[in-house]
C-alpha cells in the first residue's frame, strides 16, 4: 500500500515536471525534438529490419575487388593500428598494376555470381514461406511484369457483321 501510494505521487509529480518543462520550451526546440525523436525510430526500425534478414540467412552482399585485397593482405600490412595498417594497404592497392588488379576484379565477378544465385534462391525461399516484404524492388517488378506480359493475341478470321439498311 505505501509503495503503491508513492509510485502515484511520483508519477503525479512526474507529469506535472514534464509539463512545466514543455510549456518553456520554444516552438524551434519542440520541432527540433521531434525531428531527433523521429530520426531515433528510424534508425531504430533500420536495425530491427537488418537484425531480422540477418537471422532469416540474407545472403551478404558481394565484395569488391578492393574488399577482396584487403582481406588477403590485413594481416601482413605495414602499421601498428588499424587505420594504419589500411592507409597502407590503400597505397598499395594504387600501385598495384592492372594485371594486379585484375585478378581481384575476376575474385569480385566470382562473388558477384554467387551472390546472385544465393539471393534469387533466398527470395524464392521467402516467397515460399509468405514474406514478400523482403524481397527487393526491382525483383518484385521483375516479376509483375513477366506476369503482365500476354500473349500476343491472334487475329481473327470472321469477317465483321454488316447490318442491311431498311
Amino acid at each position: 500500500q505505501p509503495f503503491e501510494e508513492a509510485s502515484l505521487q511520483a508519477r503525479e509529480q512526474f507529469k506535472m515536471d514534464l509539463q512545466h518543462y514543455q510549456a518553456q520550451l520554444t516552438p524551434a526546440q519542440l520541432q527540433q525534438q521531434s525531428v531527433e525523436k523521429r530520426q531515433k525510430m528510424a534508425q531504430r526500425k533500420a536495425i530491427r529490419k537488418k537484425r531480422e534478414l540477418t537471422s532469416l540467412g540474407k545472403p551478404k552482399r558481394p565484395r569488391s575487388p578492393f574488399n577482396i585485397f584487403m582481406s588477403e593482405h590485413f594481416a601482413e600490412a605495414r602499421g601498428s593500428t588499424t587505420p594504419g595498417k589500411m592507409k597502407s594497404l590503400l597505397e598499395d592497392w594504387r600501385n598495384l598494376l592492372g594485371h594486379q588488379k585484375q585478378v581481384y576484379k575476376q575474385l569480385a565477378e566470382d562473388d558477384k555470381v554467387r551472390y546472385k544465385n544465393e539471393i534469387k534462391s533466398w527470395e524464392e525461399h521467402m516467397v515460399d514461406i509468405g514474406r514478400e516484404d523482403l524481397i527487393r524492388e526491382q525483383t518484385l517488378s521483375k516479376k509483375k511484369k513477366t506476369a503482365v506480359k500476354r500473349p500476343p493475341a491472334v487475329k481473327s478470321t470472321k469477317k465483321a457483321k454488316t447490318t442491311a439498311a431498311k
